[in-house]
């Protein structure tokens, strides 16, 4: 089949090191609080590292006949690192993100369980200082970016039980009719950043890995493998950098970036 063009734009979105994004789709990483006032630190974007596209399920376009198949969801895996092409450090809080699209269209639409699965030596490092964030992008009444840690029936997580297979990735108010899952439908766009720490070195033949998981029985696993250098850095927060959402990154720009 042809691919739609919901298929392009996710695959047009980087699969290495993104470019930086205007000002306005970045998440803004304040100073810390007992640095000067007069002193005003530089900023700077981490870009993603970014593993290749998965495609996950095969789903009937509703109602169609004869039948049309598609994918039903598609997405990848990344994590930020200090510009231009360095690593992040042993104790250096970076963020893991996976971008989902969903170009299949069921008629119910699917309910997405998402798991983060991480090697021996890399750890959630989830505080109020660096916390998780998650958005979406709905097509419907026009391309808009949404931040689910606002919404009634969503929010950002704050705590990662265990599920089947990793750390459970569950809107903070319950998600999709109270499931612990994420709602999404043809056209939607998800993309959910969570922040790690190393306390090993990386040498990138482990892997993040995230589980996605949306219809019964049906799973895929969008990775990225992680590297960490033995530099030791005493620093917790990630003041004075800049993360940027691949979302705001499709064309056109979603409203809100």
């Amino acid at each position: 089949m042809n691919l739609r063009p919901l298929d392009v734009a996710l695959l047009a979105l980087c699969v290495t090191s993104c470019a930086a994004v205007p000002a306005a789709a970045q998440i803004l990483r304040l100073p810390p609080v007992d640095a000067p006032a007069s002193v005003e630190a530089p900023m700077q974007v981490t870009p993603w590292y970014n593993g290749a596209i998965t495609s996950i399920g095969t789903v009937q376009y509703c109602l169609s006949n004869p039948p049309i198949f598609a994918t039903r969801v598609m997405g990848y895996a990344g994590f930020s690192h200090p510009p231009p092409d360095f690593t992040p450090a042993l104790g250096e809080v970076f963020y893991t993100h996976v971008l989902l699209g969903h170009p299949g269209n069921p008629c119910t639409g699917s309910a997405v369980g998402l798991e983060l699965i991480l090697p021996p030596g890399v750890q959630i490092a989830n505080s109020p200082d660096n916390p998780v964030f998650c958005y979406s992008m709905v097509p419907n009444p026009s391309n808009h970016l949404i931040n689910l840690d606002t919404d009634p029936d969503y929010g950002c997580p704050t705590s990662f039980p265990l599920g089947l297979e990793g750390y459970a990735v569950r809107p903070l108010r319950g998600g999709l009719n109270h499931s612990g899952a994420w709602g999404m439908h043809m056209g939607f766009y998800l993309e959910i950043l969570v922040p790690l720490r190393a306390t090993q070195v990386q040498t990138g033949s482990n892997k993040i890995v995230w589980r996605v998981n949306p219809d019964v029985g049906v799973v895929g696993y969008p990775q990225v493998p992680v590297f960490a250098n033995g530099d030791v850095i005493f620093r917790d927060a990630m003041e004075n950098n800049l993360l940027n959402l691949d979302l705001c990154t499709l064309t056109p720009t979603p409203q809100g970036c």
